[in-house]
């Protein structure tokens, strides 16, 4: 190499500079890891939606932890690499380098992306949280109401559609229709 050439003598700083830049990414995978159990252990039991959304998150759950854990292998073999036996001469030497500098920095993009895709993936499987849920919906869901006329009547069991105007409840008797003008109040309850 000449003295104008820029790269001159920076060769063994590039690996350096890989391999610091890999430990510190290292950590940074190591947060998103511990996000990902984390997420895992403070998921719900997800029985608000359809079961084919739950087992679509399962599957983005469990591929986001697989995805980190490789990529944490990845980016981990460019920070601390284990070499076998190094080649004597230094034409070899020079070709061995620049081999490892290219290992290093594929395996430091490639880890480095992987852990973006297991952070969508995790995205992915906790977004099937907000599924819309009818159990706020007390006739979808069998939820008990009790209607109290301004009579003093009340009339227990689950609110049915009625016409405008008008509040429909189902009970054990059959459908009972009330005027809107007449209900006193109307609550949840657990039973009848």
């Amino acid at each position: 190499m000449s003295d104008d050439d820029p790269l001159a003598g920076s060769g063994e700083d590039r690996l350096a500079e890989l391999r610091a830049s890999a430990r510190g990414w290292h950590g940074v995978q190591m947060a998103v890891l511990g996000f990902i159990g984390l997420c895992g252990v403070l998921q719900g039991d997800g029985g608000d939606g359809p079961t084919w959304l739950q087992m679509w998150a399962l599957l983005f759950a469990v591929g986001a932890l697989a995805t980190a854990l490789y990529a944490i292998v990845l980016v981990g073999r460019a920070a601390w690499p284990l070499y076998g036996p190094q080649p004597e001469l230094p034409s070899q030497a020079d070709a061995d380098y620049e081999a490892r500098v290219r290992t290093a920095s594929r395996q430091l993009r490639r880890g480095l992306a992987l852990t973006f895709v297991a952070v969508a993936m995790l995205a992915l499987s906790t977004a099937s949280a907000w599924w819309p849920s009818d159990a706020s919906s007390p006739s979808s869901s069998g939820g008990l109401v009790e209607v109290r006329a301004n009579s003093g009547q009340t009339v227990c069991g689950t609110l049915a559609q009625g016409d405008d105007g008008e509040l429909r409840v189902v009970s054990g008797a059959g459908p009972v229709t009330v005027s809107l003008q007449a209900v006193g109040s109307v609550r949840p309850v657990e039973s009848c």
